[in-house]
């Protein structure tokens, strides 16, 4: 599902490394320096900043595996840290812009929803591009299910999902992610419409059903919405 962005990185990273032949070569702060003007997410240039040359391209040699159709966790994956780039993009930023979408993406025609992910996903290169490409084809859930897999085989991470009545803003999804991960890493929080709830919340990890302090709070914040 994430073959297209995968190959965006993958040709976005060769092509910066084309252009500047002597990168691994360079000091620390001369490689931060230059990843600047990357067109890919902070943690893939902070990634190519301090990866050698070597495990470059045995990172290069996974992705290209998995681009081809190889099943990630035949891998051994778990660690690497071009995965873990990746992983961290897609619970965070990603996940964020996910979130901006509205409750009826989904549901709304494809014309519809390419105008809409182009508006939340605005950036003109081929990560971008990418990305809005696997919103509109693929489902909520088959994004999630994506991401869950892939944390979980690079980083270990957990499953949370958190069950509403209503959907909510994004800021305090933000928050709600950003306290989640911390207690969790890696994680990919789906929020999940649960009409049924009469209010509060409901919050499972790895299936069990979990209550934290912060999470009173955010209830009381909520009820006010």
């Amino acid at each position: 599902m994430f073959s297209g962005l995968l190959t965006a990185l993958v040709v976005e990273l060769t092509h910066f490394l084309s252009k500047h032949p002597d990168f691994f070569d360079r000091k620390a702060e001369a490689k931060e320096e230059a990843v600047k003007t990357l067109k890919v997410p902070t943690s893939l240039k902070h990634y190519l900043a301090h990866v050698s040359s070597e495990h470059f391209l045995k990172d290069l040699r996974f992705a290209m595996q998995v681009i081809n159709g190889a099943a990630i966790n035949q891998l051994g994956l778990h660690g690497n840290s071009f995965f873990k780039a990746v992983v961290e993009f897609l619970t965070t930023s990603f996940a964020t812009k996910l979130d901006e979408l509205p409750e009826r993406f989904y549901m709304l025609p494809y014309e519809d929803r390419v105008k809409v992910a182009a508006e939340v996903i605005e950036s003109e290169n081929a990560v971008a591009a990418a990305l809005r490409d696997a919103v509109v084809v693929n489902s909520y859930q088959e994004l999630a299910t994506t991401v869950e897999d892939l944390a979980k085989e690079v980083a270990g991470a957990t499953t949370v999902l958190v069950q509403m009545p209503r959907d909510i803003p994004v800021e305090l999804k933000k928050e709600m992610r950003n306290a989640l991960q911390a207690e969790h890493p890696f994680s990919f929080p789906i929020f999940q419409i649960n009409r049924g709830l009469i209010g509060g919340f409901r919050l499972f990890v790895n299936g069990s059903t979990k209550d934290y302090s912060w999470f009173n709070r955010i209830v009381k914040i909520t009820s006010y919405v």
